[in-house]
């Protein structure tokens, strides 16, 4: 299970990191969990609605939605018949695009309808499904997001926090970012919940945990002290902890996840 990769063109490079199509064929059935991944997005789902879970409760709002950050896992099951589109967008990227408080999307969905308005949620929506093959569906895609451009600015030391954050791979503290980005505490805080939806301290726990499922990926047969020494972690028991919260799972569970969809879910660009 493993949805066909498309990049965004270069205007729209600063704000989406990829997009994904996912065919589903009938009588497909496979489930499905997802850690946070430190993205915000969109999901259109242009046949069916999708079996996604989250803290228990359903996530979608409907078939046509914009996604926020999210905090724990997501599990679900692919069920088809459907087609799938993924935008998978940089952490400041849909507040830039839309303008939107990401407070009131952590954790939670908002229909495309809500988002931008009936009547452009139904011309977008429309001409997805008269694409006629997975370019067209993706050149309605950039054509969409363009028409939000220029966009709203962010200001710099949130860029400046966040590059600092993906430059250690999360093994920073809030404490470094205040001196790096000579910024106060709750200045950041206030910032990161508007354009991100997360405090800071989330934001990189939720990005160490990321690189650390891509260190086990490409680190095969890599020792407990070595893991928890190269990704920022104190122990095995702190390691353990974070693969409890984000995957519901320990960290030996991992050979039992489909590591093309998780690596899918997991690149950066």
């Amino acid at each position: 299970m493993q949805p066909i990769h498309f990049s965004p063109p270069e205007a729209l490079a600063p704000f989406i990191a990829f997009y994904g199509i996912f065919d589903v064929e009938d009588g497909f059935c496979e489930s499905y969990v997802s850690p946070p991944l430190g993205f915000c997005g969109f999901i259109f789902c242009l046949d069916d609605t999708i079996n996604a879970r989250l803290n228990g409760k359903l996530f979608m709002k409907g078939r046509y939605c914009a996604t926020g950050q999210i905090t724990a896992p997501m599990v679900g099951d692919v069920v088809g018949r459907n087609r799938i589109l993924m935008v998978f967008i940089h952490p400041c990227g849909l507040y830039q695009l839309f303008g939107i408080n990401m407070s009131l999307l952590t954790n939670t969905t908002m229909p495309l309808s809500e988002l931008v308005g009936e009547e452009e949620s139904a011309e977008v929506i429309a001409k997805l499904n008269h694409a006629v093959d997975h370019n067209g569906m993706i050149d309605v895609l950039n054509q969409f997001f363009e028409s939000q451009l220029p966009g709203y600015e962010i200001v710099p030391t949130v860029r400046l926090a966040l590059d600092y954050i993906h430059s250690h791979k999360g093994s920073v503290t809030v404490k470094d970012l205040e001196n790096h980005c000579y910024i106060t505490l709750r200045s950041l805080e206030r910032h990161f919940k508007i354009y991100i939806g997360l405090s800071p301290n989330e934001y990189i726990k939720i990005f160490r945990f990321k690189c650390l499922v891509n260190f086990i990926n490409s680190h095969p047969g890599v020792t407990w002290n070595t893991l928890c020494e190269q990704n920022g972690y104190y122990d095995q028991s702190h390691l353990t902890r974070y693969f409890t919260r984000y995957l519901n799972m320990k960290p030996g569970d991992i050979v039992n996840l489909n590591k093309e969809f998780i690596n899918y879910l997991l690149q950066e660009s």
